[in-house]
């Protein structure tokens, strides 16, 4: 009980740090895209999108971090872990300098790339530049946060997170009024990153003394055991910033930068609602190396079907909410123009992405049991693919072209892992399909109904939100009781009944 009641915890200040983070940028963007213009907040778009690929240079260790010291904690082994911890940082160091390095090489091209001269070509390059030098320190500061996780101290690395984020976007706020632009966003990104990473340290240094860094703990033997998991973790890295980041380039240079913008928008909504399933089942990584390092590895196979129920329950109402109102949504958050150009864009990745969110569970699962190779193989046919239909898309259809070849790579990807998942844990994937979707999609039929006799052009967000509350109500009301286990259903029962002062009459 209390280790389940750790991972709630832990889960809850996940979702307590995105949730913030979600209302400020529901606050914040329409004042950075609007003080910005739609021009300059494209370029801040397609910077952050190419610099995003250096961060590919971590080569897949960070995952590797999270797995190895959870184990060899959890097999009491403090001197393997140490060696993984220094290991760590030593590759960093020389892939911080790396990426400096390329960014003070590629950064005088880049204003070319894009056609962007009319800006200030030195004036790009220093905002490039300063953007890799952010990610370079990063990538050295994610040993703290991975070796943390690893841990399970969500709470502490959470608090820092929302107590940092609010500060920054406060005086980003302020800069933006006052007429700043990307220059002070990246030094304020900087100054954030700085400041999270300092706090990491010291709490790694107060209360795993064990954990530091030692020139002789270096070993090639440990490193060789990092690159053995990382090296899949690396591919799996490299396609997602691929699948993530592709889309604005393709979009920047074979339409216009600002057809980015309106990309980018229903994108970055979507990616929240992916960061909020993955703050759940990030928890669960340390906890699934965990048994399969013990005698509990027949409980990963149950964490599979009941995960995909719950993570179903939490995304699907959020999925046909958008569905039916999202681009009701972004005209409201935006203006009208936004939600226009965004509406079939939106529609198409809700497709594709509804489909992948019930699958995150088992890429948790196949990195925290070190089975990722071929979950790595797989997305680089979705990589590819999405590539590709892209290229080919975009100029004849526009963005929703570029949509329509994301989606589509989506939707095979998630069913090829969904069976490579089963496989690995000795799962039918028809007793998983029944066990996992059932309840989930019973909802999600009721919920189509409802959402289909509230209809669209919803204008205040108090209409918005209540139709979505109220689409939400219907889901729950059929799928929340055909998806609880009987554990959690007794559970619930209980709590309900604590609640009305009805559990000490039986």
């Amino acid at each position: 009980m209390a280790v389940s009641k750790n991972i709630l915890t832990n889960i809850l200040s996940n979702w307590a740090n995105l949730v913030v983070s979600v209302l400020i940028a529901f606050f914040v963007s329409p004042i950075v895209v609007h003080g910005l213009g739609k021009e300059m907040y494209g370029v801040w778009v397609l910077i952050v999108s190419v610099t995003g690929y250096f961060t590919v240079l971590d080569f897949g260790i960070n995952t590797a971090i999270v797995r190895y010291i959870s184990k060899y904690v959890a097999e009491g082994d403090q001197g393997q872990a140490r060696r993984v911890y220094s290991t760590a940082i030593s590759v960093f160091g020389i892939m911080a300098l790396t990426i400096i390095c390329l960014a003070a090489l590629f950064g005088s091209y880049f204003p070319n790339l894009f056609g962007l001269q009319h800006f200030g070509n030195s004036y790009i390059f220093l905002v490039f530049f300063l953007a890799c030098v952010d990610l370079a320190f990063g990538l050295l500061f994610s040993v703290f946060l991975g070796a943390l996780c690893g841990l399970q101290e969500f709470r502490y690395v959470n608090g820092v997170a929302i107590g940092t984020n609010l500060v920054k976007n406060l005086l980003v706020v302020f800069f933006i009024s006052q007429g700043y632009s990307l220059l002070t966003l990246i030094l304020l990104q900087i100054s954030a990153m700085l400041f999270r990473g300092t706090c990491q340290y010291l709490r790694l240094r107060k209360r795993y003394g064990y954990l530091r860094f030692r020139l002789r703990a270096v070993q090639r033997s440990t490193l060789r055991t990092i690159y053995s998991y990382s090296i899949y973790s690396f591919i799996i890295a490299l396609c997602l910033k691929v699948l993530f980041y592709t889309d604005s380039i393709v979009i920047g240079s074979l339409i216009s930068v600002k057809e980015v913008t309106f990309y980018a928008i229903p994108s970055t909504l979507l990616d929240y609602v992916e960061k909020f399933t993955w703050a759940m089942i990030a928890v669960l990584i340390p906890v699934i190396s965990t048994n399969d390092a013990t005698a509990a590895r027949k409980n990963n196979a149950s964490l599979y079907s009941t995960g995909t129920r719950y993570v179903l329950l939490i995304c699907l109402p959020v999925v046909l909410s958008l569905f039916f109102w999202g681009d009701d949504f972004i005209g409201v958050w935006m203006g009208p123009q936004f939600g226009i150009r965004s509406q079939y864009v939106l529609r198409l990745l809700l497709v594709g992405y509804g489909a992948a969110f019930s699958q995150l569970i088992a890429q948790g699962i196949l990195k925290g049991t070190d089975r990722h190779r071929w979950l790595a193989f797989i997305l680089i046919f979705e990589a590819v693919g999405n590539l590709g239909l892209s290229l080919l898309l975009a100029r004849p259809f526009g963005i929703e072209g570029v949509a329509l070849g994301t989606m589509v790579p989506l939707l095979f990807a998630s069913v090829a892992i969904m069976f490579y998942t089963c496989r690995q844990l000795g799962l039918s994937w028809g007793r998983y399909l029944l066990r996992g979707y059932s309840g989930p999609l019973a909802g999600l039929a009721m919920a189509v109904v409802v959402g289909t006799l509230l209809g669209g052009g919803a204008t205040t967000y108090p209409e918005i939100f209540g139709k979505s509350a109220t689409l939400t109500a219907a889901f729950l009301a059929v799928g929340l009781p055909l998806s609880l286990t009987q554990e959690h259903r007794e559970v619930a029962i209980f709590q309900a009944k604590k609640i009305f002062g009805l559990a000490n009459q039986e």
